[in-house]
């Protein structure tokens, strides 16, 4: 009874630390959130990842239920959301197809309006042939406000630039509207050479990324090692019994926060800072 209600309170405690992240991650802006918003955020959160949260609360009482160290579980409990997007460079990845998409979509754009297209029915010729598809439903929704909502093109370029989410297709709408505002010569050979900027940092991250593969490769060792731990523990029972004492918890407590520690630097060292957007927030919109 006594395994059974630490286990519950175990349990609770996980499921709690990881809304509570989750929460923090989900109302993360560069202006102040209100608290409304910030509720939905955290519900937002919660709903994409239940499923993750609900393997992390079953993992975390099997720990329990299998050592008795309420610490252990705890440890699981958090590494089961958090150690899969360490090992994996799959938001670096993504954000290089879709650098890559804009990259091609700029030079069609700077193509249409070298043959003599006005901009809106550039923009909106570019909906109909293949678009790459990082950016397709951005660029069909642009389309779409421009030639059946009939839509400012200013304002359809803000939107644009809110659902793309990225500091580069920032510079893209700002550059497209500085055409629509100015109607001046000159805008395809600005589109070519901002295509080619978009080319040249593609191809930076790329070599980047190459490099910050060797750190998740090192987190990966170190994972292993912690899972040769993990079969000692469960197989040589009088081994690791002396972290079933309160101090030996205490000791297990340190040893864990120094391996999350190391593990999250070497996370830090693989990954990139987030870059700022600047056609971001309600003052910028029309």
């Amino acid at each position: 009874m006594t395994a059974l209600t630490a286990g519950v309170a175990a349990a609770a405690f996980i499921g709690g630390a990881i809304y509570f992240i989750a929460g923090l991650r989900g109302s993360a802006a560069d202006e102040p959130v209100r608290p409304p918003r910030r509720w939905m955020a955290i519900r937002a959160m919660a709903t994409r990842h239940h499923r993750r949260t609900a393997v992390a609360l079953i993992a975390a009482s099997a720990t329990l239920w299998t050592t008795g160290w309420p610490v252990a579980a705890v440890a699981v409990g958090l590494a089961v959301p958090v150690l899969p997007r360490m090992l994996t460079g799959r938001a670096a990845r993504e954000r290089i197809h879709k650098l890559e998409a804009l990259e091609q979509w700029t030079r069609r754009l700077a193509d249409l309006l070298n043959a003599g297209r006005a901009l809106e029915q550039a923009l909106e010729y570019s909906a109909t042939r293949k678009v790459p598809a990082p950016i397709a439903g951005p660029v069909t929704a642009l389309s779409r406000r421009l030639s059946t909502a009939r839509m400012p093109t200013e304002q359809a370029l803000r939107l644009f630039a809110d659902e793309l989410d990225d500091p580069v297709g920032d510079r893209i709408a700002a550059a497209l509207i500085l055409v629509a505002r100015r109607r001046g010569r000159g805008a395809s050979a600005v589109l070519a050479g901002l295509a080619e900027l978009v080319a040249r940092d593609v191809r930076d991250r790329r070599e980047i990324e190459a490099a910050r593969a060797e750190h998740r490769t090192t987190v990966r060792w170190i994972l292993g090692i912690l899972g040769v731990f993990t079969v000692i523990a469960l197989v040589q029972r009088t081994y690791v019994a002396p972290f079933g004492t309160p101090l030996g918890q205490a000791v297990l407590a340190i040893v864990v926060l120094f391996y999350a520690g190391a593990l999250w630097w070497l996370h830090r060292l693989g990954t990139s800072s987030a870059e700022q957007r600047f056609l971001s927030g309600p003052e910028q919109r029309p």
